[in-house]
């Protein structure tokens, strides 16, 4: 199956050229010239369309005559805003212009004009393409995401993590117990890393059991009653929800031979619903107080 994309360019030539190339490449490029073009045909197409390829100049409306300077800045602008979650790229045939992404605009994927780097370009979108779904759920839960890129889990959790959102509406019993035993380790790993980091927050006679090892349920008390006193907020609709999430993926995703387990009422994609932003709820907390 083709991949699409969609190309905006007042080139109309240069943009049947790269459609045939991409054709070959089995990459279907969908062409408007100008911003408002765009602005209009996107939503028409979004759902299906995997990358955005944007010129580095171009036209605002139809009825202009000549390059925008702003085109970039206001294209990019607009996809911030109603497409965030939507990969794009910028491809050009100016010198200057190209130097000029690299240097100011390092977040973005830059490419010239020309066949060497429109295969690199193409390149780049099938590995999009594969990772869509990924992408799409690191960038819409970016302040979570953070977390993983400033080393503050392990980045195997990232992985879990992306695989319970993807996973979220599963009724298939066994994802649904998958889901809450990772999510029931990602909380054990939070507990860890705060008395790993910060000894004054949590204290080793208040994280550990007897065999040395993290108990959630004792660090999750002395986390909440040694709020006030060592001078962070642990509000209740962090604290309460996560030990209810902690004790739910205990007897459901880890204990599967507990008793619990043996009534014909079952969790759903609700309850993991529930675990799930409890979780994330207790990874900015964990990220904005306790870090």
């Amino acid at each position: 199956m083709a991949i699409n994309v969609l190309l905006v360019d007042d080139d109309t030539e240069y943009a049947q050229s790269l459609r045939e190339y991409g054709a070959q490449e089995n990459i279907d490029i969908l062409h408007v010239q100008t911003l408002v073009e765009m602005q209009e045909f996107l939503p028409k197409v979004a759902s299906g369309v995997s990358a955005v390829i944007l010129d580095i100049k171009g036209m605002i409306t139809p009825e202009d005559e000549f390059d925008d300077e702003g085109f970039l800045a206001r294209a990019i602008t607009y996809l911030d805003k109603e497409y965030y979650t939507k990969p794009r790229v910028i491809l050009t045939g100016d010198v200057e212009g190209f130097k000029y992404v690299q240097k100011y605009r390092k977040g973005e994927q830059v490419y010239r004009k020309g066949n060497s780097s429109e295969k690199e370009m193409f390149t780049h979108i099938k590995e999009i393409h594969k990772k869509i779904d990924e992408i799409v759920i690191m960038k819409e839960y970016e302040s979570i995401f953070e977390i993983f890129e400033r080393n503050l889990l392990d980045i195997s959790r990232r992985e879990e993590l992306i695989q319970i959102i993807k996973n979220i509406d599963s009724k298939d019993n066994t994802t649904i117990k998958n889901s809450l035993g990772r999510i029931r380790d990602i909380q054990e790993d939070i507990v860890k890393k705060i008395n790993s980091v910060n000894k004054i927050i949590l204290p080793d006679n208040q994280a550990l059991n007897d065999r040395r090892e993290i108990s959630f349920r004792k660090s999750h008390r002395h986390l909440k009653n040694s709020a006030a006193s060592v001078g962070y907020e642990f509000p209740k609709f962090i604290n309460e929800p996560i030990l209810a999430t902690y004790s739910v993926s205990c007897d459901y995703g880890v204990h599967t031979a507990n008793s619990a387990n043996s009534g014909n009422i079952k969790p759903t994609s609700y309850t993991v619903k529930a675990a799930l932003y409890s979780l994330l709820d207790f990874m900015l907390w964990f990220k904005n107080v306790v870090l």
